[in-house]
């Protein structure tokens, strides 16, 4: 399910350690890029992973060559790889390959909503998101919304209501948390208003509230950054 968690999570192992890898690349949005054409969206994508983990700039012109030039660029090399939103086994093979592209101590990390795909590609581990509980959903809200681990107290009842319609989905608790921080009482409320005519498991039109709520493209584009790719980045 979209907005459960998965980025997220990846997100979070990725900022941890990928300081212990020279050679790494973070490719988010899979799904997204590929969308309208997926033979130049895999491309785009290989050329990318090649210039995070090389620092160089590769000409490629079909997906075979691309998966080619990983396979013989990387190989020996340990690198650290998070593949984000991959839609099918044919983008995995274009990415990743297989084990003997990569050198030992190499770790992958693949996002997906179709469970099949990780069979197929035989990983080691399997994580399920589930959604998040009543408390744990407060906190990671609170952090977005006050910087700090529990509600103000004044909002505290107001911080319950807008949780419990985010339905225990990480990214909607963040990015709404985040559009609410510092704002007033009625603002918060006009929020709730909108929450309450949306079915819980619709996290993409929960996130279009804090979306349109902004006056123009430059924000939209700011907030659509600040939400989606702090990739690298410690949180203050």
């Amino acid at each position: 399910m979209g907005g459960s968690g998965k980025t997220t999570t990846a997100k979070s192992i990725y900022n941890r350690i990928h300081r212990k890898f020279v050679h790494r690349s973070f490719v988010e949005n899979i799904r997204e890029a590929c969308e309208n054409d997926n033979y130049r969206g895999v491309i785009h994508l290989q050329k990318k992973i090649l210039s995070d983990a090389l620092k160089t700039k590769e000409k490629i012109d079909s997906i075979g060559l691309g998966a080619n030039k990983l396979e013989t660029r990387l190989r020996g090399k340990k690198v650290f790889i998070v593949l984000d939103d991959v839609t099918s086994f044919q983008e995995l093979k274009a990415l990743c390959g297989n084990r003997a592209w990569f050198g030992t101590g190499s770790v992958i990390i693949v996002t997906t909503r179709d469970v099949h795909l990780l069979n197929l590609l035989e990983v080691d581990h399997l994580c399920k998101t589930e959604e998040m509980n009543k408390d744990d959903s407060l906190e990671l809200f609170s952090w977005h919304t006050f910087r700090e681990a529990c509600p103000a107290k004044d909002f505290n009842q107001l911080s319950k209501k807008v949780v419990a319609y985010c339905g225990g989905l990480p990214l909607a608790l963040e990015v709404i948390g985040s559009y609410l921080y510092g704002r007033t009482k009625p603002e918060w409320e006009s929020v709730l208003s909108k929450l309450k005519r949306i079915p819980n498991d619709q996290v993409h039109q929960k996130l279009s509230i804090s979306y349109n709520g902004l006056e123009d493209d430059l924000k939209k584009d700011i907030f659509l950054d600040i939400c989606f790719f702090f990739i690298g980045k410690d949180r203050a």
